[in-house]
């Protein structure tokens, strides 16, 4: 179909971006909007977010018109539209479709309904929905209404992940893709659908969840409403898309077992593809749906890492910086400090996932003083930070091999961060491996765009989109003298860690 396109939405933690490729995965225009979560409640304050969904509908609708006319095309030959989102964001709705509450994964009122679940039925629901701690997911937030909000409690008919509110708004039509679904600890990932046995222990209603599909089904076309709103054109078909690093998945071609993807954007996932549901008999890990038929993932999150890194861009430069790329400056600096940063640690918020112990530990920066004489530089700071970076990732590897028993095959990596080429070379040295890098930072769009053109009937499953699809990489090879420098590094930033967890503990 030459001259046909697909669009895709991408709704992250940060900001939304709608992005136009055409069939061979060519990118043709991108839009992007920062978004912020400015709506807090009094009554869940500081620690509950929301957002106003009309206002994000807004501004959805208004970076697929920008994307459209920056591509300089008819709406007609866009022929498909899907959609990836933040995980653990949730949107309720009512019976009649209007929005009762709408917010982000950074959502955490429902903290005390999160501990009840888990002091009554902890172990049977990590067993089932592969995750924990309950207060990050949507039982609990729905155990919150219940408590504090009976009658709103009572009006709501749906939960769907933002993704799967963003085809709603598009299409009229609820649904609930598997990956995102399974990632609002909703359903049984073992049999993908959803748990009567989760119901009965949470006293949640199965209408909540709608009918479960598949990343790349057809939902549906567009109403219009929404060809109003978006500048789409009417007949555009609706597809499923599915959870932000799941869609990266599929933007990165991972898909086979033992294969790793690294989505590191404001968080680091680290996934594992494997072909049945895993469950850590320690806790620490989650497990969850891939976005293709038959392959479930096993995670190891570094949690905070653009965040993080944003954090020391800040703290380094200053707002009245005239330096056009300050990313790329910071890539130089590291790259001209040796392995090892001088002796620098960094402890900024990369780290081990361990979800059965959530307790705060001391960070920041460590480094052999006086600092006349160790002649510290900006250098030394930003390699320190992309050496903890790398670290935890490595560290959160070594998890997944030891809950899944068997090795990292191939490790992939993609997201804003994973343009350093400077932590994608430390990445490759510390893991004695190589690692496929993507010129894009957007796989996520990508896999979102996949799923379109399958929607479309462009491609007959994702696995043929994949390959027809996939964005520009390459591949960095280790180096075998700098992978033995960073052994010892590592080992005393794995040593580091416990020991300041520990502080935290005796004097925190």
């Amino acid at each position: 179909m030459p001259g046909k396109y697909v669009l895709a939405v991408d709704a992250g933690s940060s900001g939304c971006r709608s992005l136009i490729i055409d069939l061979k995965g060519n990118l043709v225009s991108s839009a992007y909007q920062e978004w912020f979560y400015d709506v807090t409640p009094p009554e869940v304050a500081p620690m509950g977010k929301e957002f106003n969904p009309g206002k994000f509908w807004d501004i959805i609708c208004r970076l697929i018109r920008e994307s459209i006319k920056k591509a300089d095309i008819s709406p007609v030959d866009i022929i498909a539209v899907s959609s990836a989102s933040q995980r653990q964001g949730v949107v309720f709705l009512d019976k009649k479709g209007h929005e009762l509450y709408a917010a982000p994964n950074t959502d955490l009122r429902a903290l005390m309904e999160g501990f009840a679940i888990d002091g009554e039925f902890g172990d049977e629901v990590y067993r089932i929905t592969g995750h924990k701690p309950s207060l990050l997911f949507t039982p609990a937030r729905l155990k919150w209404f219940q408590a504090n909000y009976p009658r709103i409690y009572e009006k709501i008919t749906t939960a769907l992940s933002i993704g799967d509110w963003i085809t709603y708004r598009l299409s009229g039509e609820r649904v609930a893709e598997v990956s995102c679904v399974a990632d609002l600890g909703l359903v049984d990932i073992h049999e993908v659908k959803w748990s009567d046995t989760l119901g009965e222990r949470l006293q949640l209603s199965r209408e909540v969840c709608p009918m479960i599909v598949t990343a790349g089904t057809r939902v549906g076309w567009i109403t219009s409403e929404a060809v109003r709103k978006t500048g789409l054109s009417a007949g555009t078909v609706v597809v499923a898309g599915g959870a932000d690093t799941q869609c990266g998945l599929l933007g990165m071609g991972v898909k086979d077992k033992g294969e790793v993807g690294i989505v590191v954007g404001w968080s680091g996932a680290i996934q594992m593809v494997t072909t049945r549901p895993v469950i850590d008999p320690k806790g620490r890990l989650w497990s969850g749906c891939h976005a293709l038929p038959r392959r479930w993932i096993l995670e190891s999150n570094a949690q905070e890492c653009g965040g993080a890194y944003r954090w020391l861009k800040g703290l380094l430069f200053s707002a009245s910086d005239k330096h056009e790329d300050i990313y790329g400056l910071m890539d130089s600096l590291a790259q001209e400090a040796p392995p090892g940063a001088g002796g620098m640690l960094a402890f900024i918020g990369p780290a081990v996932m361990d979800m059965s112990r959530l307790k705060l530990s001391l960070g920041g920066f460590i480094f052999p003083v006086t600092p006349s004489i160790t002649a510290v530089e900006r250098k030394h700071f930003v390699r320190a930070a992309l050496e903890n970076l790398a670290f935890a990732f490595k560290a959160n590897c070594a998890q997944l091999e030891e809950v899944s028993r068997q090795k990292v095959k191939e490790v992939s990596i993609g997201g804003g961060l994973a343009q350093s080429r400077c932590l994608v070379k430390i990445l490759s040295d510390i893991l004695a491996m190589p690692v496929t890098c993507f010129e894009s930072p957007q796989v996520t769009a990508w896999g979102a765009a996949m799923c379109a053109a399958v929607g479309s009937g462009v491609y007959p499953d994702l696995k043929r989109a994949m390959v027809a699809m996939r964005p520009k990489s390459r591949v960095i090879e280790p180096d075998a003298q700098s992978g033995q420098e960073y052994a010892p590094h590592y080992e005393r930033w794995l040593t580091t860690v416990g020991w300041l967890q520990d502080l935290y503990e005796k004097i925190g």
